[in-house]
């Protein structure tokens, strides 16, 4: 039995594999191919991007592999056969549940150490394949755009272009730049800021309304191009690419601001309602009441400014989600495959076929738990990690109480 999970293992970890390939890598590719980068550094970003997504597709395939194989003996009556022989179904699931158990490792594994240390490469290759991009390749008679910047020039001797002809392709105004000759210089390398200096230049800003439109002569200009847009943000890496060792210090950094800020929010809530309530005793008639109004009216303004809700940390329900979500995805190899057990007490044709089609269904329906759960960390003041072990809680309880449901009607 163990040969047939691994076996499944393998055909749906190929199937998932290769969906969320074609979703986040093939635009890469696709991205750096456009400026003909070398096929190695190509192949070498698409190797350091597979982590980022890895850490989805064990689990499913743990799911996948165990649906197929129950489905399949229970279409055949297997475990019918097993139970009649006084061979407990437990025997049967204790080796599901361990080749789960040691792919919630794998899982782990990948999540904790492979997705930081793949990820560092990949952010340090892509710094410098996207520091190649954003720059006009001088050639001959030839036309480059970077961004929403469209160049056109005609002879190139050393340093010196000729007919230049620079139009932007979006904002307001829109910007049209020519020129007979000019130099392109890199003045910035890290944000990416080009001087470009032209002789006897024409500049035309066109707005959306033409008559509003500007033109302007000169014998000598300097334009520059700040190019720094098209670069990905790769200076910080994100907390979904840190270590759980990394995550740990910089929750509980922003945990004690979460702390002193609900402390602190307490704390004036009190000090409002004992203001509040002072100055409701105080009233006696209506004399005293206009007397106090605004005071009262203050203290309302004031409690209602800061709300019934505790205050929420951004960074530290962040962080607690990305540091638990490594734990659950991991976890979600074994609540995945305890969802698929009572799969074994029903008889179906084509067991397998109806097995695999189940946990893309369950998949999808775990996926979808995750997203949602993961919409909802900002809403809420208190640990957002719970949150992201809603899915693991959902698909194990649901396939307790499935089992044991089909259980006493089989028994």
């Amino acid at each position: 039995m163990t040969r047939e999970f691994i076996l499944d293992f393998l055909v749906s970890f190929l199937f998932f594999f290769f969906i969320f390939f074609i979703n986040q890598i093939l635009l890469l590719v696709q991205q750096v191919m456009l400026k003909s980068v070398d096929v190695p550094t190509i192949l070498v970003l698409v190797v350091c991007a597979i982590p980022q997504f890895l850490q989805y597709v064990v689990p499913f395939a743990t799911l996948s592999a165990s649906s197929m194989i129950l489905g399949d003996l229970g279409s055949a009556n297997e475990l019918m056969a097993l139970r009649s022989c006084g061979i407990s179904l437990s025997r049967v699931y204790r080796v599901l549940v361990i080749c789960s158990l040691v792919l919630s490792l794998v899982t782990f594994y990948i999540s904790d150490y492979l997705m930081p240390a793949s990820s560092r490469v990949y952010q340090r290759m892509l710094s410098d394949v996207m520091r190649e991009l954003p720059t006009f390749e001088i050639r001959a008679d030839a036309t480059n755009s970077v961004g929403d910047v469209v160049m056109r020039n005609g002879a190139v001797s050393g340093d010196r272009i000729d007919d230049i002809a620079m139009f932007t392709t979006s904002g307001d105004p829109n910007m049209t730049l020519s020129s007979p000759s000019g130099t392109l210089e890199l003045v910035d390398a890290t944000n990416f800021v080009y001087r470009l200096d032209l002789d006897s230049a024409r500049l035309m800003l066109t707005e959306a309304d033409i008559t509003r439109s500007i033109l302007a002569e000169a014998e000598d200009a300097s334009v520059y191009l700040d190019f720094s847009s098209q670069l990905p943000s790769l200076t910080d890496s994100s907390p979904s690419n840190l270590s759980s060792a990394e995550l740990w210090p910089l929750m509980q950094s922003r945990r004690q601001i979460r702390d002193e800020n609900v402390r602190s929010f307490h704390i004036q809530r009190e000090e409002e309602l004992y203001t509040l309530a002072s100055s409701l005793r105080k009233v006696c008639d209506e004399d005293s009441l206009s007397l106090w109004s605004n005071i009262i009216d203050n203290s309302l303004s004031r409690l209602d400014a800061l709300g019934e809700d505790e205050p929420v940390q951004f960074y530290y329900q962040y962080y607690s989600a990305e540091f638990n979500k490594k734990f659950a995805l991991s976890l979600g190899c074994l609540a995945l495959t305890v969802m698929t057990l009572p799969l074994s007490l029903i008889k179906i044709r084509h067991g397998r076929l109806v097995g695999f089609g189940l946990s893309l269904l369950i998949a999808v329906s775990y996926w979808y738990i995750l997203f949602v759960s993961q919409l909802k960390i900002f809403d809420y003041s208190f640990n957002a990690g719970f949150l992201m072990y809603i899915p693991d809680a959902v698909m194990l309880i649901a396939g307790l109480v499935l089992l044991a449901w089909r259980t006493g009607r089989a028994g």
